[in-house]
């Protein structure tokens, strides 16, 4: 469970968190219940182990005896990492500890434990004091450290935890924890959107202050407090291509966009507890304009539930008021400005007046939730690559061989559909390196699944000979509709379009990009290609046995800085390698003996899953000079 929670979806998340919560209502020690909490923020975060550290404010130290692997530790509040995101008050995400001055090498020492990547989240009581951290290490996916889903996942354990601690009535502190993990659930989704972490929050405050300025009692007010931080759930299920476009969305992002509002109701709307029922209703409704022009359904007035035209307003006024991906924030005479215009449109006139009203109160709640939240992850840069698809053949977690060189072009087709998704329809090129199927089979399925938004042709680039293979063997109404010979919806363009390359042929593919192939050694017609983006270069192989053309490429070219180069098989496999024109990493580093240029910077992919280990294991040994790294899918590149 750990190491898929990534591919979870919102509901099994749900369903993740209160299996927990049942699991914690049966115990009654008080160690137990830790234990379970550790557990909780493992899976939530996929990470290794998870420790619950505790401020002792008497000694000024912070110990532990919920750090999975270990008995207790005591040590000082400023120790570390830790003891630094304890005393900041700041989240920590770090991809490698070692290259923090702040961590405390002891404890490995201590345990034997080696730790690589850490996130820690302070813990906050009711009364708004640390009283100690959630601490997970070692993220255990195919990408070996933790994302901003993952730390608002861990923050919903945190939460949790933190308010088990300072509860005096287990029934309390599970209705509690409930109200929060509501709240943090709310967040997943705004971190996913690269919004204000505190956003959700902030709207949770607003609703409360204009639900009793309209006239509820205090625990209905509380209740559309708990539930308005879900009103934007559905994003969860909106591709980061859309919702973090810089730009203006196109109709069919926009089309795309406005269903987060349904998928958030259809979510959580089955759901029997009170708080899910409202936060359905604030999913589905906050969107709805008061003269009948917003969506998804084109309500108005009074028939939009009064828990979504007031979320709407909290919403609309913290959004504007926020830094987004495709605006900076507005002052507040603008965004009065424009609640004053909306006013009978947009907004239930009466809450536009309780609005302005209740300004102060408003404005006290920004204040005391202003964001702050430091991220320690290293930034890439301009010129770089992303790895789609990194092995040699399709397994669970694992895509074959594509690079993506810019918004519309990429190398190969292995494995588009899963890490691009909707992205992929600005896909305008795909250039190939040869036609075996790990390498053309999404080619199909990004075409069958994004069909109906293409508005251009998808131009597959190639050697005449790997053209000839994918139309008479691929896309030949056998195996595959022949799509050359079918119009797209949205255009009268033919949905794929064949251009042939010549080898050594410079093509530009973007503003000082450009892309040239040349020939490799494999069983089947192949080439790799150089990519070259403002004077610098990243040579790729894609499948071969021969690194002959690989020396030549490197020495006429200066640019080339950075090579990627095959590597299939294990050593004892070589025969096979060798017949089937691979490489093993015994015949690689013999190979790249004939390479003089030693600068070179070395990745290596194309490796069967079956065999990671023991390929890693012989790399090491026989790399020689050469720093050679593995791949993997995600990955980026600089070069």
């Amino acid at each position: 469970m750990q190491t898929h929670v990534r591919s979870l979806g919102a509901n099994e998340i749900l369903e993740l968190v209160f299996v927990y919560l049942a699991e914690v209502s049966s115990i009654q020690e008080y160690d137990d219940i830790l234990k379970v909490l550790a557990n909780m923020g493992s899976a939530l975060s996929g990470a290794d182990r998870c420790t619950i550290w505790i401020v002792d404010e008497e000694k000024h130290t912070i110990w532990t005896k919920v750090a999975q692997g270990i008995d207790r530790l005591e040590i000082p509040m400023d120790s570390g990492i830790v003891g630094d995101a304890i005393c900041s008050g700041e989240r920590e995400l770090i991809d490698d500890v070692y290259k923090d001055e702040r961590f405390n090498r002891d404890i490995d020492k201590l345990t034997g434990y080696k730790t690589k990547s850490m996130m820690v989240i302070p813990m906050y009581d009711y009364d708004d004091d640390i009283i100690g951290a959630f601490q997970v290490i070692n993220h255990q996916g195919e990408k070996d450290s933790f994302d901003l889903r993952d730390m608002e996942r861990l923050t919903l354990a945190s939460t949790y935890a933190a308010e088990t601690l300072r509860s005096a009535q287990l029934a309390q502190e599970i209705e509690e924890t409930q109200k929060e993990v509501v709240f943090t659930m709310g967040s997943i989704g705004e971190s996913r959107s690269k919004e204000t972490g505190n956003h959700v929050k902030r709207v949770a405050e607003y609703s409360r202050i204009l639900a009793r300025a309209y006239g509820m009692d205090e625990k209905e007010s509380e209740l559309l407090k708990q539930a308005s931080p879900m009103h934007d759930i559905g994003k969860i299920a909106i591709p980061d291509s859309i919702l973090n476009k810089p730009g203006r969305f196109d109709e069919n992002e926009r089309f795309v966009m406005n269903e987060h509002a349904r998928l958030g109701y259809e979510m959580i709307r089955h759901s029997e507890r009170p708080l899910l029922k409202a936060a359905s209703i604030v999913a589905y409704q906050h969107h709805e304009k008061w003269d009948g022009s917003g969506y998804p359904n084109g309500l108005s007035g009074e028939e939009i539930h009064i828990y979504g035209r007031i979320t709407a307003i909290a919403d609309v006024f913290d959004a504007l008021g926020s830094d987004r991906v495709y605006k900076k924030a507005w002052d507040d005479e603008r965004i009065f400005k424009l609640l004053k215009e909306e006013k009978g449109k947009h907004f239930d006139p009466k809450l536009v007046d309780l609005f302005f009203e209740n300004i102060p109160e408003i404005e006290k709640v920004r204040k005391t939730f202003q964001d702050k939240y430091k991220d320690n992850r290293e930034t890439k840069g301009d010129k770089q690559i992303k790895i789609l698809g990194a092995y040699g053949t399709k397994s669970k977690g694992y895509g074959t061989s594509s690079f993506a060189l810019n918004k519309s072009n990429v190398i190969d087709a292995g494995n588009l559909l899963e890490p691009l998704n909707i992205e992929s329809v600005d896909i305008e090129n795909i250039w190939m390196t040869h036609s075996h199927l790990d390498h053309i089979i999404d080619i199909a399925y990004i075409l069958d699944n994004y069909f109906g938004l293409r508005k251009k042709s998808l131009n597959i680039i190639g050697l005449p000979e790997t053209i000839k293979a994918i139309k008479e063997n691929f896309l030949n109404n056998t195996i595959w509709p022949d799509f050359s010979k079918i119009k797209l919806i949205l255009s009268d363009e033919m949905a794929i379009t064949y251009t042939e390359i010549e080898i050594g042929e410079k093509y530009t593919i973007g503003e000082d990009e450009t892309l040239r192939a040349f020939k490799t050694d494999h069983t089947v017609p192949s080439c790799g290609y150089v990519f070259t983006k403002e004077n610098s270069s990243i040579l790729i192989t894609a499948d071969t046995y021969s690194l002959e053309t690989l020396k030549e490429e490197v020495q006429k070219d200066a640019t080339i800085k950075t090579i990627v180069v095959e590597c299939s098989f294990p050593n004892e496999l070589e025969k096979l390698a060798i017949e089937s024109k691979h490489l093993t990493p015994k015949l690689l580093f013999s190979k790249l003996k004939i390479v003089e240029n030693r600068e070179l910077t070395l990745f290596i992919n194309h490796i069967k899953p079956s065999y990671i280990k023991r390929i890693s294991a012989e790399i090491e040994e026989y790399r020689g000079v050469w720093d050679a790294k593995i791949l993997k899918d995600g990955d980026f590149i600089n070069f």
